[in-house]
C-alpha cells in the first residue's frame, strides 16, 4: 500500500539489470501463479504484511520454508525491490484482469526481462535473429551455446557447472513459454507474445527514465522483447497518444514523443 504519489525518473533509471550475468533464474521459472496470488493483495497490505504473508501464512501454499524464501526473494528482486509503489501496484492492478490476461502477463514479462541481464540478451540477441531470419524454433542447445558464447566475457559464467547451466537453460525456455513468447512443452517455437498497451508505457518511461528520446526510444532493443519491428513500435505508441498518455508524431526518422500521463498507478483495477 502506497501514497500514490509520481515515481521520480531518478528511481526508474535503477530498473535494469546491467550487473554480470545471473544464475539467479536456474532455480525458478516464471512464477506466474505465486506472483499472481501475491500481487493480488498488495493494493490492501505493505510490503511487510506481503512477506509475512509468504513466510507465516504460507499463502502460496509451500511446505519447504527454502521454497518460500526463495519465491519471495525471487520476486522481491524482479518487482519490488525498484520502485515498488510503481512496479508492484501496477503489476497488482493488473490481476483484476485475470491471470491469463495480456494486462497481467505482459507487464510481468517486461520486468522479468529488464530485471535479469541474461534472459534480456538472450531474447534480444537469439530469440530475435531467429525471428527475423524466420527460424522459430528454439531448444535447450540454443541456450547452452549463446551461454558458451558469453562465457569467455564473463568470470561468473564460466564458473558454473554443466549441471547448472542445463536447469537455467531449461527454466529460462520453460519461464518464457508461460510469458508467450514460446509455445510447446516439448518441443518450443517462438510467436509473439501478448503485450497491453499499459506495458508499452511502462517500457516507454523506463526508456526516458535512461536519458532516451526521439527516434532513440524506437531505436532501443527493449522492443525486440515483444518481437517488434519500427512499424509495430510506431503503431503502439500512435494508440498511447490516442490515449492521451503520451504525446507523439514521426515523419521519417524524425520523432517526437512526450509524456502527458506521469509514471504513476493511474491504472484503474478492472479498467
Amino acid at each position: 500500500m502506497y501514497d500514490g504519489q509520481s515515481v521520480s525518473f531518478q528511481s526508474l533509471q535503477a530498473l535494469r539489470d546491467i550487473g554480470p550475468h545471473s544464475s539467479r533464474n536456474a532455480s525458478k521459472g516464471a512464477l506466474i501463479q505465486e506472483t499472481f496470488i501475491l500481487f493480488k493483495e498488495l493494493d490492501k497490505i505493505n510490503i511487510q504484511e506481503l512477506r509475512d504473508n509468504v513466510f507465516i501464512d504460507n499463502c502460496l501454499h509451500k511446505k519447504s520454508f527454502q521454497t518460500r524464501r526463495r519465491i519471495w526473494n525471487d520476486l522481491y528482486y524482479r518487482y519490488l525491490y525498484i520502485a515498488p509503489e510503481w512496479v508492484g501496484l501496477s503489476i497488482a492492478a493488473t490481476t483484476a484482469k485475470g491471470i491469463t490476461s495480456p494486462e497481467y502477463i505482459s507487464l510481468t514479462y517486461l520486468y522479468y526481462s529488464l530485471r535479469d541481464r541474461l534472459t534480456f540478451d538472450f531474447i534480444t540477441s537469439v530469440i530475435w535473429d531467429k525471428w527475423q531470419t524466420q527460424v522459430t524454433s528454439v531448444n535447450r542447445e540454443d541456450v547452452l551455446l549463446f551461454l558458451e558464447a558469453q562465457s569467455s566475457a564473463s568470470q561468473q559464467i564460466t564458473q558454473w557447472h554443466e549441471s547448472t547451466r542445463k536447469k537455467l537453460s531449461s527454466n529460462m525456455l520453460s519461464a518464457l513459454r508461460d510469458f508467450g513468447i514460446l509455445r510447446g512443452i516439448q518441443k518450443k517455437y517462438i510467436q509473439r507474445p501478448p503485450v497491453a498497451p499499459e506495458t508499452v508505457y511502462h517500457l516507454l518511461c523506463v526508456l526516458k527514465a535512461e536519458g532516451k528520446e526521439g527516434i532513440a526510444i524506437i531505436d532501443a532493443p527493449d522492443w525486440r522483447l515483444f518481437l517488434w519491428n519500427e512499424s509495430d513500435i510506431s503503431n503502439a505508441l500512435a494508440d498511447l497518444a490516442q490515449r492521451k498518455w503520451i504525446r507523439f508524431e514521426k515523419s521519417g526518422r524524425t520523432t517526437m514523443l512526450e509524456l502527458v500521463r506521469l509514471p504513476e498507478v493511474s491504472y484503474e483495477r478492472g479498467s
